[in-house]
């Protein structure tokens, strides 16, 4: 059972990604009618988008995988992320990226060793801290995410290493320096809500990979696409833990900038880890008393807030907080909230109007408990300067009454 209440109104998470991508592969070929058999090496998901399979599907299956879905009446909904789960495993089954197994010179984060650093001797070292690159677990616009195998004292220990990609045409400078940035953001921050990064390597190509704790319940977005939705007790437990990370972010003049299921990777036991901050931002320092507005748009479209649409200048930490509601009513619906928070798009357009209503806007009224819905409503606030704080949220009635695991 993957999410467990006990009788003392705790509860316990059992979190298997292997075991998840699998019945998400298996739900995904049952749906297209592949009867492919599975292979011990090769995920199953992208196999069976085959350009056969993808021409035998029937009218509903090719709208979900243009991120499209109609109910039964007919009516238009917002996408599931089962559905985008589709189109991105169709977009990666026809680019995929070969096993090779870097070769790593020179360490980028400035850690000594105590023989010159010539290319076999840093090599070996690597090898020796982190083991080797093996299968894939993660893609993404940054790259490929590997795990690293390494045996200490007769038991295998684990590593994700992020092998970034350059973006076209971008030159060493750049690409050293957006690369490094990351990595202190990350490296400095010590949470339990945020992922641990250990190193970072350069290889005699000169690209970068990233060294970085594992987490074998993989991430939010594949729990979510592979569960449907997730029941109440679960979804507020994996919310108060993000909400607890960026409010730890925020105090530390840090805004992540790119909050989404994806980069909220997940324990076996539970525990919530925010990783991948290459669009994150240092908005005020430890002698500065006052912030530094953001200008500029960043994100994913479902969750980015709309004053990045319309403002010149706005308040980096209410972004993050905007991304946190549409998590968490991702987490509870399975779908997406709209395309895009821009008055022309018409689910995004719709919110608008309904919450101004009696009735309210029905994904959020059907939130079982209305404390927890005073809250989403004034997270997801259109106006930035009305919207709450990471404290306010964690200091509401209703995230302070969420049973969060102790795990």
């Amino acid at each position: 059972m993957r999410f467990k209440i006990l009788p003392d109104g705790s509860h316990q998470h059992h979190l298997a990604r292997v075991k998840r991508q699998e019945k998400l592969g298996q739900m995904v070929k049952d749906w297209l009618g592949a009867g492919k058999k599975r292979s011990v090496a090769v995920s199953a998901v992208p196999n069976i988008f085959s350009s056969s399979n993808l021409n035998e599907m029937d009218s509903q299956i090719k709208a979900a995988l243009n991120g499209e879905n109609v109910s039964a009446a007919g009516a238009k909904l917002p996408p599931t992320l089962f559905s985008m789960y589709l189109r991105e495993q169709k977009m990666n089954a026809h680019s995929p990226t070969a096993y090779a197994q870097p070769s790593f010179s020179v360490p980028a984060a400035g850690k000594a060793h105590e023989h010159d650093h010539d290319h076999d001797h840093d090599h070996e070292s690597f090898f020796e801290k982190y083991g080797k690159c093996q299968e894939i677990i993660g893609r993404g616009t940054f790259g490929i995410v590997r795990v690293s195998h390494k045996k200490v004292n007769n038991r295998e220990v684990l590593y994700a290493v992020k092998e970034f990609t350059r973006k076209l045409n971008e030159p060493d400078s750049k690409y050293s320096k957006r690369l490094t940035y990351e990595f202190c953001i990350s490296s400095s921050l010590k949470h339990d809500g945020i992922i641990n990064a250990y190193d970072l390597f350069k290889d005699s190509k000169g690209d970068y990979y990233e060294v970085m704790e594992y987490c074998s319940g993989g991430d939010l977005y594949s729990l979510i696409a592979a569960a449907g939705k997730l029941e109440y007790s679960e979804a507020d437990c994996f919310f108060k833990q993000i909400m607890r990370a960026v409010h730890y972010m925020h105090n530390m003049g840090v805004s992540h900038r790119d909050l989404k299921p994806e980069n909220i990777l997940l324990t076996q036991d539970g525990r919530v880890k925010i990783t991948d901050f290459g669009s994150a931002e240092c908005f005020k320092t430890a002698w500065e008393d006052d912030i530094e507005l953001s200008n500029d748009i960043k994100g994913s479209s479902p969750y980015i807030a709309p004053e990045q649409y319309t403002s010149t200048e706005f308040d980096p930490r209410f972004v993050d907080v905007w991304s946190c509601g549409v998590i968490y009513m991702a987490m509870r619906t399975g779908r997406q909230l709209w395309k895009e928070a821009q008055v022309d798009d018409e689910f995004f357009h719709e919110y608008l109007r309904k919450r101004k209503c009696e009735k309210g806007y029905e994904p959020i009224e059907m939130l079982k408990r209305a404390r927890c819905r005073n809250v989403i409503y004034s997270i997801l606030d259109p106006v930035p300067e009305r919207r709450i704080t990471t404290l306010q949220v964690l200091n509401s009635e209703w995230v302070r009454e969420i049973n969060c695991c102790k795990s």
